[in-house]
């Protein structure tokens, strides 16, 4: 009765840490290093599985088909019920061994090798790996003897031994081109490269993969050229080459389109969005994260938007756009979640159809199932002990893990308050400078102007008194009058850069097109304007930040850039209002002048009030492209 309580508290606990792991992606977490060891062997301590009721383990011998047919089973067997997939293995190479068939018991050995590897047993699969390859060696079957190397070098390469791993690629390599294996050539270059690639040798690692391209292309196997292609294109992209790494996953991509391999497709859009992301692309990663998406759900492939929205989360991360980040986390984990639960309603199914083979074999197997009692009577004290242990340990990881995420979310909520009074801050300030413009253009225009407008008239009649009895002195008051007129024009302009008039009473877009002419009226620069989807006035303080900031921009192009067109676009996109600038200067120097300019910060700070996005690049056609993006609502 203890026992049954032990498995059942620590199913609950076990199901708890995966939900919350897999909740909070805890990569460099000790729990998640820790989390696998201890579920495996909970599995092990309290399965009530009896593999030994599968058909094939109850036979007492068999013939070289039904050995064979053995190992074809564990080879479809061996990734997902490894236990069984061993069993049945261990038993195919007792039967083969009572009948000398050296074939097929170098056969289990490789099986077994795989099965071992992929349980984290790299000695023992090393083993039975070579013992697979001494029989085929003694039997000189080449073929198998390929397979046996490329077997060797991956469990090798898996421990890091590098160097043996990439002897055993070669003499993998080196029976294939002898036997004229065209797929197992390309294959063993690929592992080649790969190990070059992890000895940090990325030029040999280039050499191999494009060989293995040139290959796959003369024979024309279309799924080994997207394989190198892909390798070609991961190498580049981490060392920062985005655009040549663009290219390689464009042509894997135009592979996958062709040979119809939609999931290839998937990952292959993936990969681009990525090195947009590292290129701050935006636009660009999020369109092929859209297309990524859209493909994926014509597959109804659950599984593909979990990378999906891992990835839209670290593009809203690099973009500062942190709660838009955390909805796309919440959507990845829902999808993991959901997988999870799928897998574990799955493995349940495949648990009551092997309790019901068991129940038909019932008659058959008592022998055996009364071995199998007294062994497990005898081994219950010692479980028990084991689960409680288990327990108190994993209780503990729960606590400590409780703790920690209380502490992070007392962190998070101090950064948020901060955050927030900082853009009050800000919003206030830049309210306050606006708010001092107006009263300084109204008292410039209302003030000043209207008095240098009265002296004017009064100098006018002064000069057409003086005009006949003191021409000379009348000549002179026109020259001041003129004076005096340009005073006004200069005022008035004061006054309306400072706050145009034509901005509240006309709009957005009047207010540009005015600013735009006056700006480049007396410049050798041209410029167009283009505008759509703007149907209606927006709030003031949207109209003013965007004028003000199209307005520095200008200023800055005119000054510094050295170009003869100006490309301007504004326009509405869902609830997103977008000022694009573009001009084809000379360019801009990121890395010492995109956080020196006073202009640069002004904008930003400007931007900030409005909860918007400010991105300057380099413009596809040469020069700068900046862009603004306000949110309306």
């Amino acid at each position: 009765m203890l026992s049954i309580l032990f498995i059942k508290l620590l199913g609950y606990i076990k199901s708890l840490l995966i939900f919350e792991v897999y909740k909070l992606k805890m990569k460099n977490h000790f729990l998640v290093l820790l989390l696998p060891f201890c579920l495996t062997f909970l599995s092990v301590a309290f399965s009530s599985e009896d593999e030994t009721s599968h058909q094939y383990l109850l036979l007492t011998k068999a013939d070289s088909a039904t050995i064979d047919n053995m190992l074809d089973l564990s080879l479809t067997q061996y990734r997902h019920d490894p236990d069984y997939a061993l069993a049945l293995t261990n038993k195919a190479l007792e039967f083969a061994q009572k009948s000398t068939n050296a074939y097929l018991q170098s056969r289990a050995h490789s099986i077994i090798g795989l099965i071992f590897k992929n349980q984290g047993k790299y000695a023992e699969a090393l083993s039975e790996h070579l013992k697979s390859r001494t029989i085929n060696d003694s039997l000189n079957l080449q073929r198998a003897l390929a397979s046996n190397y490329n077997d060797i070098g991956i469990v090798y390469k898996t421990m890091g031994e590098y160097d043996k791993a990439l002897e055993s690629y070669l003499n993998s390599n080196a029976i294939c081109v002898d036997l004229g294996l065209n797929r197992g050539i390309i294959m063993t270059l690929n592992n080649i490269g790969t190990i070059y690639e992890a000895k940090d040798d990325e030029e040999n690692a280039i050499i191999y993969y494009k060989h293995a391209y040139e290959k796959a292309v003369e024979n024309d196997i279309l799924d080994a050229q997207a394989i190198a292609l892909n390798n070609l294109g991961e190498i580049y992209a981490k060392n920062g080459d985005g655009m040549i790494a663009q290219d390689y996953f464009r042509r894997t991509l135009a592979i996958d389109l062709q040979t119809n391999d939609k999931v290839g497709s998937v990952y292959s859009l993936l990969n681009m969005a990525a090195t947009f992301t590292g290129q701050k692309a935006w636009d660009s990663a999020l369109l092929y994260y859209d297309k990524a998406e859209m493909l994926t759900n014509e597959l109804q492939t659950k599984q593909l938007f979990v990378p999906i929205y891992h990835g839209r989360t670290r593009l809203m991360e690099e973009r500062g756009n942190f709660k838009k980040a955390l909805q796309f986390q919440r959507i990845a984990e829902k999808y993991q979640d959901s997988l999870y639960n799928e897998t574990r309603t799955r493995q349940l199914a495949e648990a009551e159809t092997r309790y019901e083979a068991k129940k038909k074999d019932q008659e058959i197997a008592v022998l055996e199932q009364e071995r199998l009692l007294n062994e497990l009577s005898s081994k219950q004290y010692q479980a028990e002990r084991i689960a409680f242990i288990s327990l108190l340990v994993l209780g503990s990881m729960i606590i400590w893990y409780l703790f920690k995420r209380s502490k992070n979310r007392q962190n998070e909520l101090f950064n948020r308050q901060l955050l927030k009074q900082k853009e009050e801050h800000l919003i206030a300030l830049v309210e306050t400078q606006e708010n001092e413009q107006k009263r300084i253009a109204k008292d410039l225009h209302d003030g000043i102007g209207q008095s240098l407008s009265g002296i004017r008239l009064a100098m006018e009649n002064l000069s057409l008194k003086l005009e006949q009895k003191l021409p000379e002195e009348s000549s002179r008051l026109k020259d001041l009058t003129t004076t005096i007129d340009d005073a006004c024009k200069e005022v008035r302009a004061i006054s309306h850069q400072m706050m145009p008039r034509i901005l509240q009473e006309d709009g957005l877009i009047p207010a540009i097109e005015d600013m735009l002419e006056k700006s480049f009226q007396f410049s050798t620069i041209n410029y167009e304007f283009e505008y759509f989807g703007i149907d209606k006035r927006f709030r003031e303080n949207i109209e003013v930040s965007l004028y003000r900031i199209a307005q520095e921009l200008v200023n800055n192009i005119i000054k510094h850039s050295g170009a003869n067109l100006v490309h301007v676009q504004l326009f509405k996109r869902n609830k997103i209002l977008i000022l694009l600038i573009e001009d084809n200067g000379s360019g801009f120097q990121f890395d010492t002048q995109k956080s020196k300019g006073i202009g640069l910060m002004n904008i930003t700070s400007r931007v900030e009030t409005v909860q918007g996005e400010f991105n300057l690049e380099p413009s596809p056609k040469s020069g700068t492209l900046a862009t603004i993006r306000i949110p309306i609502e």
